[in-house]
């Protein structure tokens, strides 16, 4: 399954399912996503599942809004969607997974940079235990 990350200002993210055919973001309560964003247009984009035998493509369309749809900071009108794309509507920032959540095997850590809406993300280290051996010297 795939979703999408929104990050917010605390540096939390929220995790959005991508399980319906046809996800609509934008201002209005209609919407799948609804942005309490004053720069996306009340319909915003669209994200389509587009399913073939070889394939499960994505693919993100700006609906004629205002300010635009940008995918990796490119505007686009259309566009499949890779893992790891950061799509941005208004002010609000989204990171694309299309793998399964329950199958990532590290959390990632999202942080908040002193640029104003742009974060990155640093993977937490697992802490292993490791037996101490103390050499005992041998005094003369």
């Amino acid at each position: 399954m795939a979703l999408l990350i929104q990050f917010t200002e605390n540096g939390a993210g929220i995790k959005l399912a991508l399980d319906k055919q046809r996800t609509t973001i934008g201002r209005d309560a209609s919407n799948v996503i609804s942005l309490d964003d004053e720069l996306a247009s009340k319909e915003h984009a669209v994200i389509e599942i587009i399913v073939s035998e070889k394939e499960i493509e994505f693919l993100i369309q700006d609906l004629n809004s205002t300010n635009h749809t940008f995918v990796n900071d490119t505007p686009v009108n259309l566009h499949k969607l890779k893992d790891g794309d950061l799509i941005r509507i208004g002010m609000s920032d989204f990171r694309f997974i299309s793998q399964d959540p329950d199958s990532m095997d590290e959390t990632a850590q999202l942080y908040k940079t002193w640029i104003p809406g742009v974060f990155y993300t640093g993977k937490k280290e697992k802490k292993t235990k490791k037996k101490s051996s103390k050499k005992k010297s041998a005094k003369k």
